[in-house]
């Protein structure tokens, strides 16, 4: 595993990482919660968990990237580059079944809420 110095380029990723982990479980926890009162269908629940799966899976890839030694700023854009593209699959496709305003500006809240996590760590990466 790499030295993480506070103040760091890695660091302020790996900081935003750990964001990202616990804002993916929020979109998760919302997406159950609206499965379970009924606003979305199960075939987009099941759409929707793909997606998330895929996104948390991108998130651990980038998570052993960032522990890799001589990690490269280059090689931790595509990681951030990679999480995007599913995040906005998600935002575009997964979230077209959910009939519910409510119940899609939930999701939709919290889908932001990981984009601003990735924008703010692409920032740090981006020359």
């Amino acid at each position: 595993m790499t030295a993480c110095p506070k103040g760091t380029t890695l660091h302020k990723v790996t900081v935003a990482e750990h964001s990202f982990q616990t804002a993916v479980k929020a979109l998760q926890d919302a997406d159950i919660a609206e499965f379970n009162n009924g606003f979305i269908s199960a075939d987009t629940h099941l759409t929707i968990e793909r997606s998330i799966e895929k996104i948390a899976m991108a998130g651990k890839d980038l998570d052993s990237t960032l522990a890799t030694a001589n990690v490269t700023n280059a090689s931790i854009k595509v990681k951030l580059d990679a999480i995007y593209t599913l995040l906005d699959d998600l935002n575009n496709n997964g979230f077209l079944g959910v009939k519910n305003p409510t119940a899609k500006a939930s999701l939709e809240i919290a889908l932001d809420t990981i984009k601003t996590i990735i924008d703010n760590a692409l920032v740090q990466v981006t020359p």
